[in-house]
């Protein structure tokens, strides 16, 4: 992830990032931990702004039903 280093401490939200493809996890890291902007991050990647800005809006949808899921799960599991 051009050279960066990202630590997440809350153990849930790290969990369910590392359920994403890799593009799109980087891309979210870059754009909300690491303030890069639709623009840098199209560059690193050799894409435009709008193709960018689509990967991280069907990332968010995806990191959001990874968090569900994995919050029915722990609940699942507390219940055995």
């Amino acid at each position: 992830m051009s050279g960066k280093e990202v630590i997440v401490d809350d153990e849930r939200l790290a969990m369910t990032l590392s359920r994403l493809p890799e593009l799109r996890r980087e891309v979210l890291l870059l754009y909300y931990f690491v303030g890069y902007r639709d623009e840098a991050i199209g560059r690193l990647y050799g894409r435009c702004r709008s193709t960018i800005n689509s990967r991280r809006n069907i990332a968010m949808k995806q990191l959001r039903k990874e968090w569900e899921k994995l919050e029915h799960e722990e609940q699942k599991a507390d219940t055995f």
